[in-house]
């Protein structure tokens, strides 16, 4: 039933457009004819995903799939500058909790944060050496000279 109530509130969620402030959870509630705590949790959901964002503990508004939540944001730059002063090594794990920590981002909502960063290829979640977390994509790996070529060998 939980997983029901969320996709009817993620459907009303998704007729309105990016950006403008959504109905509060009142309002919801009584259009899905649910109580307000649970559409609360739902929005909480969503918000978890990155799909709204709460301002001013009152306007809940619609992100755009590519926009990175404001709490995120400290975070996200803070990754890409170390990857781009290559702090980390390509295929290892990405300290994301510790960094989380570091910039305001609750362990529950990593995956949110690095969505972007995952989007972009600077990123990955996958289960490896460390257990399941976000590592670094591993180098492709280099093409022999007849690829580079364009050369069958013959």
């Amino acid at each position: 039933m939980a997983g029901a109530l969320l996709e009817r509130v993620r459907a009303v969620v998704s007729r309105y457009p990016y950006g403008v402030v959504l109905p509060t959870g009142s309002d919801l509630a009584r259009e899905l004819g649910v109580s307000v705590n649970r559409v609360r949790i739902a929005l909480g959901a969503l918000e978890a995903a990155g799909e709204t964002v709460l301002r001013d503990r009152v306007r809940r508004f619609r992100l755009h799939p590519h926009e990175l939540h404001p709490m995120d944001a400290a975070f996200d730059r803070a990754v890409r500058e170390d990857i781009a002063q290559q702090v980390y090594t390509p295929g290892t794990a990405l300290p994301a909790e510790l960094l989380g920590r570091r910039h305001g981002v609750a362990p529950q909502h990593l995956g949110r944060a690095c969505r972007r960063l995952i989007a972009d290829r600077l990123v990955t979640h996958r289960d490896g050496p460390a257990g399941p977390g976000y590592y670094l994509p591993a180098p492709a790996p280099a093409a022999s000279t007849q690829q580079r070529r364009g050369t069958d060998g013959d």
